[in-house]
């Protein structure tokens, strides 16, 4: 019969309530208005009760969930819906009458032996006062709207609005002691922290947002490491969990911003005052406090800098896990240069927590070095807007080439980077008419010419090794799988390699010359000469000296770097490349020299009393 059916529907959905854990507490962790405090206590109950019901059978066993029990308990969420805790109710496990204050008195005295041996019971603490006669929220909001009425019993407008801006504060500062306290949750802060970062990055398209999710300024409780090369590498750990991926056409740019978001969280919380340059690629731009309080300074200091980004994975996006083997700290971005970032900002954060006098050293972190910088914010671009010309540009990037170096070489010549397309163009039409001509043979004839052009323009050939380099990385020409029609375009790909000695603004001359000759077009992507460091640069000297008192004494070994890097835009070519220890850069066994760190870390201490 249908009546039976039902009732049999009803027994089983009853059975399943009670085989689910969710359903054999009910305690309301939802609603809105509550105090931090309060909202971890009651999640804190739940989860207690949760931990006794399970672990005891014998506990609460009075209350079987049939019908009875069901009707009870709605009965009683009635009660203390409208009386609050002053509610009479039945006692949902012997029927008796009790108070919900009674009965919340007795529940966390069930539960107390157990929050005590977990350390939880301080977390119990806002329930424990209600039980003993303090109000809860509903209770202090009537007593409040209360003694606002006016003559005809309702509350005024401007008293609403004034609890709601009263609870808008009370939000921003329970977000503002979450962002500073998560890091003390062990394993649980990197989730809270992700969390933290994406919702930075949310509010930041929305200035009027009234919750930021930042910290107070030297607010966040620090974490204690063992050492100062165990914090660097738990942040660098961090920064390779990001996949920050450009330079690719599946570039990652929410990662790129929540990279960057990491960082300005960062060095905001230790106090240091940064600079968001918000876009496409964005980048972090930092400063110490100036002598005396009066704003910051720009003029004569030495610029660190460095990137947040980095290329595709290899072979998938396992290599965002790091990890560590032996002396190494395995992971994309480890090498290149995620590392050192985290080194930057280690040390900036130590050295503002130390006090005045301040280094006169700032910090410029950007998000597109691997894709070349030519678009905004890359570091010519930030430099433009910012007007800075340091005396020095320490560009970050491992000069520890070998791979087990405790301290890089400081490279004071760097090559630059020249990047141009050569583009011949033609008409579609069938590939058997005579005269539709043959792209891509023009483009190889262009590349033979543009071979002999480099031989004499540039040195591509050294004794030491020291010389520039010219690659054709592709050539374009047609579609793929369609034989019978003619391109309409087609076009090689150029890259230079130049070191500072060689003429690049001839070259480029003459690059041009050929492809008017010849019918041809050139477009010039990046154009940046290899930059020499004067020897005799002030900055430079102290550098040289930070690293040989780090060093114990001995004399830093000077180079020259054969990548291209940042220092390439150094104003007046006041650069050098200067950073620790690492392998396989852009490969699947990228990785850095963990005894490089310290040293390094200990450079910029020395450097920062040289340079105040």
């Amino acid at each position: 019969p249908p009546e039976e059916m039902a009732l049999q529907i009803e027994r089983q959905n009853l059975m399943a309530r009670i085989n689910l854990p969710m359903g054999r507490v009910e305690v309301r962790t939802d609603e809105g208005g509550h105090s931090l405090d309060l909202d971890i206590a009651n999640l804190t109950f739940k989860h207690l009760l949760l931990l006794r019901i399970y672990s005891d059978p014998t506990f609460a066993r009075g209350f079987r969930y049939d019908r009875e029990d069901i009707t009870r308990a709605r009965a009683n969420e009635n009660l203390a819906a409208k009386y609050g805790l002053r509610a009479e109710i039945e006692n949902p496990l012997t029927g008796k009458p009790v108070s919900v204050r009674a009965f919340l008195k007795w529940t966390l005295n069930e539960v107390k032996p157990l929050a005590q041996a977990l350390n939880m019971w301080d977390d119990l603490y806002p329930l424990v006062e209600m039980s003993e006669g303090g109000r809860n929220t509903s209770e202090m909001i009537r007593a409040r709207l209360q003694m606002a009425l006016d003559a005809n019993d309702e509350v005024p407008t401007s008293v609403l609005k004034e609890l709601f801006y009263e609870h808008e504060a009370t939000i921003k500062a329970d977000v503002e002691r979450i962002a500073s306290d998560y890091g003390t949750l062990g394993n649980d802060s990197s989730r809270i922290g992700e969390y933290i970062q994406r919702s930075r990055d949310v509010v930041r398209q929305d200035q009027s947002a009234p919750i930021r999710f930042h910290s107070k300024p030297q607010a966040v409780v620090e974490v204690s490491y063992p050492d100062k090369t165990s914090e660097i590498i738990d942040l660098a750990k961090q920064l390779i969990r990001i996949p920050s991926v450009t330079a690719s056409p599946n570039e990652r740019l929410d990662e790129v911003h929540r990279a960057a978001s990491l960082i300005d969280d960062y060095l905001r919380n230790a106090g240091v005052k940064t600079k968001f340059f918000d876009g496409k690629y964005p980048a972090v731009y930092a400063q110490f406090p100036s002598p005396h309080g009066r704003g910051v300074r720009g003029e004569g200091e030495i610029l660190l800098t460095g990137h947040f980004d980095v290329v595709e994975p290899e072979p998938d996006d396992s290599q965002f896990t790091p990890r560590i083997e032996g002396d190494y700290l395995l992971g994309r971005g480890a090498a290149d240069m995620k590392t050192v970032v985290a080194t930057y900002l280690v040390w900036m954060k130590d050295a503002m927590k130390a006090g005045a006098p301040y280094p006169n050293i700032a910090l410029l972190l950007v998000g597109n070095e691997e894709n070349g910088e030519a678009e905004a914010w890359g570091t010519p671009h930030v430099l433009k807007e910012i007007g800075l010309t340091p005396s020095l540009f320490i560009a970050g990037e491992r000069t520890g080439e070998g791979g087990n170096e405790l301290l890089g070489e400081i490279c004071v010549e760097n090559r630059g980077v020249m990047r141009f397309d050569v583009i011949a163009h033609g008409a579609k039409g069938h590939s058997g008419v005579a005269g539709t001509g043959d792209l891509s043979e023009k483009l190889i004839s262009a590349r033979s010419a543009l071979n002999e052009i480099f031989a004499k323009q540039l040195t591509l050939k050294s004794e030491d090794g020291w010389q520039s380099q010219a690659k054709f990385p592709f050539i374009n020409v047609g579609t793929t799988g369609m034989y019978n029609v003619t391109a309409a375009e087609g076009i090689l790909g150029v890259e230079i390699r130049p070191i500072p000695q060689d003429n690049v603004e001839g070259l480029k001359s003459e690059i041009e010359a050929y492809c008017v000759e010849n019918g041809l077009e050139v477009k010039f992507v990046v154009m940046e000469n290899g930059v020499a460091c004067d020897l005799n640069n002030p900055a430079l000297k102290a550098l040289i000296e930070a690293v040989k008192q780090a060093s114990g004494g001995k004399e830093p070994q000077l180079g020259r770097k054969l990548p291209g890097t940042s220092a390439r835009f150094a104003p007046g070519g006041q650069a050098v490349v200067w950073g620790q220890s690492g392998i396989g850069p852009h490969a699947k066994n990228e990785a850095h020299y963990i005894p490089s760190i310290e040293p390094y870390y200990k450079s910029l201490n020395e450097l920062a009393k040289l340079w105040k």
